[in-house]
């Protein structure tokens, strides 16, 4: 209806202007604005109010041929798939329409599902119907027509006053304050506001009436009740709900006092200011708000910050250097940290006031100003003078050695002659460490060829005041012949060339099969030797708790280990104590053993290592029986098994009898 006037108006303007202009010929002429010519559609959109399941409407549009001439149909359809709508033309697609005709088309709305947005329209394509061209042949087309969907009687719940404060009140006073809740919504839908409680805030009552029911537009006074039974500060939130599906809850924030001498905290937290990382340079600040939460003025007399460095700051609005508080009042304090220096922050917030509770409030300040440090173990990796042949790997060591997270974005090689070090275990990059954390991986150098070597590593990181850290590489790969250093050993350059291990010294073994620490892994002892006839013997457990034990290594393959010990069996009337332990202990889960048993009144020199024999255990117990003889020869093999690599890892048989 708003838009006829000004339609009226603005033609009227036009007639006006051109009939005051005459025929002048040097008036500039309006442009003409050619008549539209194809397809309207009559109305231009389809509106559905019904739009929640269950509802089923039908709307029905009249499409127009503007034209003389005749117009091809080609489809009827929607913008996009969706089976609620279902449409009918009265002439299906494709049709050849008449000149200046007019055909309908329903629509019709069944939803399942709640109501959504979205863009969804009736197309119409057309073109012209005559192959023959000419001035008045119409261009191809597409009619669009929204469908769109007008939700009626939505309920909106609003409560006034969002904030309620209820001052100062005695202990066992009481005090109402009404808080207006009201249905903003549009159309007839009545809303149902449920009884709510007191959302756990002691000492306050809430009283919704039963069964009320707020149609547009109402609205009824909802009374909240602050009744202290002892000195207390009152701060909650108070929720109205209601039951009628898709209407948001309203909250109520509560406040109240009854204490009777000025009370200070701190808002919103009084634990501690947490403003976590700073990056170095930068400036934060945080603003808090001090309160007095008790019934009579509250004066604050200081506001400092305990800090030595000076990086931290508070103050009060206009440079105030106290403050005095009525009940429930707040004052802002400001804290800002000045970044310029690296480092862990935590310094106490100082407050003195006349709260005769607490007159002095301590709260942490708490910050990290972050400038993360790269630092490794090593300027420098000498590998000195290595063999021809050997491959040597170093460790190298990273550390965060400054504050904030350290991320190593990545680790290569530059300069110098690359190619005969490789990197290994490196981790996953990019990789990050906080404060003292390390991580290391390996450097191995590969002694191809007789000649000095020198690279350099560059650790790329976001330390802002190194980051391209370079580690250094040297190493001297001389021949056999006149570099062959076998530690605890003889060498062997053997006919290739290649350093090796020609032969351990007594006593020292090869483990890990490695020429370049040489022969690294030492006997514990004596070696008990790979026989019987040569073990270590235990002498002779009594059945009273006698106990023993041996600690060796299995440093080879084929090592083995023999132990033995005679376990007596002392004549008792009326018990019986014989009862052999063995239990062998080691970190090296390949290492087993072998026990055998051979029964004789006594110790005997001779060897029965397969008497009874049990293997692949780490633990045997064999007790004794009444009315006869128990005493044994008990046999140990320490051994490894078949699918272990040899280790220098010591192990340990412990032997008890009774």
């Amino acid at each position: 209806m708003t838009m006829r006037p000004s339609r009226v108006l603005s033609i009227a303007a036009l007639v006006f202007v051109s009939a005051c202009s005459g025929n002048n010929p040097n008036q500039p002429q309006s442009p003409v604005v050619p008549e539209f010519r194809g397809l309207v559609a009559t109305p231009a959109q389809l509106a559905f109010t019904c739009v929640v399941p269950g509802c089923d409407s039908t709307l029905s549009v009249k499409v127009t041929s503007t034209v003389t001439r005749r117009v091809a149909i080609k489809r009827i359809v929607l913008s996009d798939e969706n089976a609620e709508y279902t449409i009918t033309s009265d002439q299906p697609a494709p049709f050849i329409l008449g000149a200046a005709a007019e055909f309908n088309v329903d629509v019709r709305f069944a939803p399942v599902t709640a109501p959504k947005s979205e863009s969804l329209k009736l197309l119409v394509t057309y073109t012209d119907a005559s192959a023959e061209e000419g001035p008045d042949r119409i261009e191809p087309g597409e009619l669009q027509i929204p469908l769109v969907k007008r939700l009626v009687g939505e309920p909106v719940l609003v409560a006034n006053p969002g904030k309620l404060s209820f001052g100062v009140v005695a202990v066992g006073a009481r005090k109402e304050e009404p808080v207006k809740v009201k249905n903003i919504g549009f159309g007839n839908i009545a809303l149902q506001l449920s009884a709510i409680g007191d959302a756990g805030i002691r000492d306050l009552r809430v009283d919704v009436p039963s069964d009320v029911a707020l149609v547009p537009d109402a609205g009824l006074d909802v009374p909240f009740v602050f009744t202290p039974n002892t000195e207390k500060y009152l701060s909650g939130t108070v929720t109205l709900r209601s039951p009628t599906p898709g209407v948001s809850p309203v909250q109520v924030q509560v406040e109240g006092t009854s204490f009777t001498q000025g009370r200070i905290a701190l808002e919103p937290e009084e634990t501690s200011l947490e403003f976590g990382e700073i990056v170095k340079g930068t400036q934060q600040t945080v603003t808090v708000r001090v309160a007095n939460v008790g019934g009579t003025t509250l004066d604050i007399s200081s506001l400092s910050v305990m800090d030595p460095d000076g990086r931290v700051k508070a103050s009060f609005p206009d440079l105030m250097t106290s403050a005095s508080l009525a009940p429930l009042q707040r004052i802002e304090v400001k804290v800002e940290i000045d970044g310029r220096v690296p480092g862990v922050i935590d310094v106490p917030l100082h407050i003195e006031s006349n709260d005769p509770v607490r007159p002095s409030l301590d709260i942490p300040i708490r910050a990290v100003i972050t400038e993360p440090k790269i630092a490794t173990d090593l300027g420098l990796i000498d590998w000195g003078t290595v063999p021809q042949g050997w491959v040597v790997p170093k460790a190298v060591e990273l550390k965060n050695v400054g504050y904030g997270t350290l991320t190593i974005k990545a680790v290569t090689f530059v300069g110098g002659q690359a190619a005969v070090f490789t990197l290994g275990n490196l981790p996953a990059l990019p990789y990050t460490l906080a404060r003292d954390e390390r991580v290391a991986f390996d450097v191995e150098l590969r002694a191809q060829a007789v000649a000095n070597f020198t690279a350099s590593i560059s650790i790329e990181s976001d330390d802002p005041m190194n980051q391209f850290h370079e580690v250094q590489l040297k190493a001297n790969v001389g021949s056999c012949a006149s570099s062959c250093p076998i530690t605890n050993g003889t060498p062997s350059c053997a006919a290739t060339g290649v350093c090796s291990i020609g032969s351990c010294n007594m006593g020292w073994y090869d483990s890990n099969l490695s020429a370049a620490d040489g022969c690294e892994c030492r006997e514990i002892g004596s070696d008990p030797g790979g026989f019987c006839s040569t073990g270590v013997n235990k002498g002779t457990l009594a059945d009273n708790g006698s106990n023993a034990n041996h600690t060796g290594i299995i440093p080879t393959a084929d090592d083995e280990d023999y132990i033995y010990f005679y376990a007596q069996d002392n004549n008792q009337v009326f018990s019986e104590d014989f009862d052999v332990n063995i239990n062998l202990t080691s970190s090296d889960p390949g290492i087993t053993m072998c026990v055998s048993r051979y029964d004789t009144g006594n110790s005997v020199n001779e060897c029965y290592p397969d008497s009874n024999k049990t293997c692949g255990i780490r633990s045997l117990r064999r007790d004794g029986s009444y009315g006869r003889e128990d005493g044994a020869m008990f046999y140990i093999k320490v051994y490894r098994t078949a699918s272990s690599a040899p280790t220098c890892t010591p192990y340990t048989v412990t032997m008890r009898n009774g």
